[in-house]
């Protein structure tokens, strides 16, 4: 069995149409063949133009070489295989050894990002060269005001958020956001950008997440605290977004997530009343008790709720049954694809209240 690489070329990058063994300029370079071993298993297929480029590569890192035309070969190798990641970080070495220009890198970057958007070692060689660009030490007395009129941080920001409008659940730029976010303390103007995305697409998971981020990462989450204030801004803004898609689970996940991992007694005296008129209202009464996701958020209120009533047996014992019911009512009907688990949550209701 043999894999095959795509490893063609982008015509731009190359200095010259010769293989490298016929070039003047690599004369002086004995290329050093991959090793697979004597009987390797499962040989890849790669072309000759890859094969012959790594083989120049292997034989100038091997000599440590550190010139221009080293630095020019690791993007060559780089771009027919963006997940050589021992190329990615021989560049990055050359870049500082040969005191090359950080942001034409960052530009070279974001070319060849169009044909690897999706590629873990170009997201975090790209993170490093913004934090060697821009060290968020020397801008530690500003605003954030005064640091989004910095221009490496709004070119990057511009970045990721052209990737983001092209593909808007694209984990490695959603990662990298939260990375700059971070990095460079730019919250306030973060939730503002989550809630664009979400007015765009309010089922677009992604943007919730973010939410979340947002909301919780710019304190030690030793020291955060969810206040009664935040959390019914919040239990508010979701009841505002399931109105639009009841059925959408995204709203519905992160308002529970956000309240049993920070406030878990907000979950039954804030947003059990809150969803639960939501339910009742005509105008919402059919799609939102239909959607197995408010089943589910009963189910996790209540038990969060009988955890809080340890003591109280007879109340205790109230809220599993309406814990219990709602599973039943998942497993029969909203939910029966997952009827199963459903009946799985209901015994552990029964095993954690008999405890």
């Amino acid at each position: 069995m043999v894999r095959i690489v795509d490893s063609e070329l982008d015509q731009e990058d190359l200095p010259s149409p010769l293989p490298m063994s016929e070039q003047e300029e690599w004369s002086d370079v004995v290329p050093i063949p991959q090793d697979d071993g004597r009987h390797p298993v499962c040989p890849i297929a790669y072309k000759d133009d890859y094969r012959e480029m790594t083989d120049y590569f292997r034989a100038i890192m091997a000599a440590g070489e550190v010139s221009q035309r080293a630095f020019d070969l690791a993007g060559r190798v780089i771009d027919a295989n963006a997940a050589h990641y021992t190329a990615w970080v021989y560049r990055k070495k050359l870049l500082l050894d040969l005191g090359l220009d950080i942001s034409s890198e960052l530009d070279w970057v974001s070319r060849i990002s169009e044909r690897h958007i999706k590629n873990y070692q170009l997201w975090h060689h790209r993170g490093a060269l913004l934090e060697l660009l821009l060290d968020p030490k020397g801008i530690a007395d500003k605003t954030q005001d005064e640091r989004m009129q910095i221009p490496a941080i709004r070119r990057e920001l511009q970045f990721v958020g052209e990737v983001i409008d092209k593909d808007s659940k694209n984990f490695h730029a959603w990662s990298h956001r939260q990375f700059v976010v971070r990095l460079y303390g730019i919250w306030d103007q973060e939730m503002a950008y989550v809630e664009t995305q979400i007015n765009q697409d309010v089922r677009n998971n992604s943007a919730w997440n973010q939410r979340y981020f947002v909301l919780t990462a710019n304190q030690p989450a030793d020291v955060f605290v969810l206040t009664d204030d935040v959390a019914d801004k919040e239990i508010a803004y979701v009841m505002d977004k399931i109105k639009l898609a009841p059925n959408n689970e995204s709203p519905w996940s992160y308002i529970v997530g956000l309240l049993m991992r920070h406030a878990p007694n907000m979950l039954y005296e804030r947003l059990l009343p809150s969803i639960n008129a939501l339910a009742a209202a005509d105008e919402y009464a059919l799609a939102v008790s239909s959607t197995p996701f408010f089943w589910s958020a009963l189910v996790d209120i209540y038990e969060e709720q009988a955890k809080a009533l340890a003591g109280a047996e007879q109340q205790q014992a109230e809220v599993m049954a309406f814990a219990s019911e709602a599973c039943e009512s998942l497993a029969t009907k909203y939910d029966p694809i997952r009827a199963k688990y459903w009946e799985y949550r209901k015994q552990t209701l029964k095993t954690a209240s008999a405890c």
